[in-house]
């Protein structure tokens, strides 16, 4: 779905006329600031407390005293701005702050102001669901809403650029997506960043359409880098869909025709995998979708597949992988020690595998520099 607001948006020409309204900003200010009517000064504000780099959000009352509305370890201040979001007359507070190392920006909306209480995210939610690099207020349906906006930046051969916009509007308490969509376009660049982004979000059919797009809007001759990223992720598609005839294939002519490209190594053994199993289809299916689940940041799915399922206990060819996928799984949810039992694991049971120099290095790593494993 296309939003109609995108080339207002990417103007930002919409924006002055919204009332409360703030430009995105990526603050290098320790302190924001506005007044309430009878209410008092809002400030968000930046110090260290225990030598830790903390927000607080204030309000300073008449005659100066200050009362600690939340405060936010580890994040800096980004902008304060306040809007009417659902439209009942009532004025709510955004607090936006970000990630000292970043400038990804993530919302705190506050209502009821005369206790501030928060609405968004929820005081009981781990972390904010809302992670982006823009946040500034548009309309939907004539209604106030807040608008994230996000680069998509899975390959790089633009400009332009691909942004996902996501509007969300203040509905009974709730904040709630109203309308996304991309930026509009049909250079090369916007069409693979599509088809990376439907790729990794499971949706392959769109992949495989996206990608054959980009093919047909290259003007011109396309450089070999751009050219092989094609053919990988389209293989890529059509591996998680289980086209592995068509996969092999389109891994087969990377390595046949560009065998000096950073691909090549990498889709030798994706022909590997697939040319040694065609005859233990039913154990490569379910290899395929543990690879389906990590590739879509699935990681407890993939490792409940791998840990119960009945193929995965089955034995046979691919059980060193499957093994092995599971380490990489822990680790990545850093479940180190268990991994290394894994590891461990396929060194007594298949100490004649060909991936057992890697598990070797990896173990190797975990051992030396623990720390370094974690959430790899």
């Amino acid at each position: 779905m296309k939003i109609k607001l995108f080339c207002v948006v990417l103007s930002m020409l919409l924006l002055s006329s919204i009332p409360g309204n703030s430009q995105p900003v990526a603050s290098e200010s320790t302190s924001l600031s506005f007044s309430l009517d009878g209410v008092g000064e809002v400030i968000l504000e930046e110090g260290l407390t225990d030598e830790v780099e903390t927000t607080r959000l204030l309000l300073q009352k008449a005659g100066g005293a200050r009362q600690v509305i939340d405060s936010f370890e580890g994040l800096l201040p980004a902008d304060l701005l306040k809007n009417d979001l659902d439209a009942d007359g009532q004025t709510e507070i955004i607090a936006i702050l970000r990630h000292p190392d970043g400038v990804d920006l993530m919302p705190f909306i506050y209502t009821d102001l005369n206790a501030f209480r928060r609405i968004f995210p929820a005081p009981e939610v781990d972390g904010n669901p809302i992670i982006c690099r823009e946040l500034f207020f548009s309309t939907h349906e004539g209604n106030p809403a807040l608008c994230a906006r996000n680069l998509i930046g899975y390959h790089d051969y633009g400009p332009p650029d691909l942004f996902r916009l996501e509007l969300y509007r203040l509905q009974k308490g709730q904040l709630t997506l109203v309308q996304q969509g991309f930026s509009e376009g049909d250079h090369f660049n916007i069409l693979m960043n599509k088809g990376a982004y439907a790729l990794h979000n499971g949706q392959y059919l769109e992949a495989l359409d996206y990608y054959n797009q980009a093919i047909s809007s290259a003007t011109g001759e396309i450089d070999t880098r751009a050219y092989v990223d094609v053919l990988f992720n389209l293989a890529e598609a059509r591996k998680f869909t289980k086209d592995f005839k068509s996969a092999l294939e389109l891994y087969q002519r990377i390595v046949v025709e560009f065998s000096d490209n950073p691909q090549t190594e990498t889709a030798q053994r994706e022909i590997e995998l697939i040319s040694d199993n065609l005859d233990n289809l039913d154990a490569l299916s379910f290899y395929v979708d543990v690879l389906s689940n990590i590739n879509c940041d699935r990681w407890e799915t993939a490792l409940e597949l791998l840990q119960n399922h009945p193929v995965a206990k089955a034995g046979g060819k691919l059980q060193d992988r499957f093994l092995f996928t599971q380490g990489e799984v822990l680790t990545a949810l850093n479940r180190v020690e268990e991994a290394m039992k894994v590891y461990q694991e396929i060194k007594e049971k298949f100490p004649d595998s060909p991936i057992i120099e890697s598990v070797d290095a990896l173990l190797e790593d975990m051992e030396e520099k623990p720390e370094e494993t974690d959430g790899i």
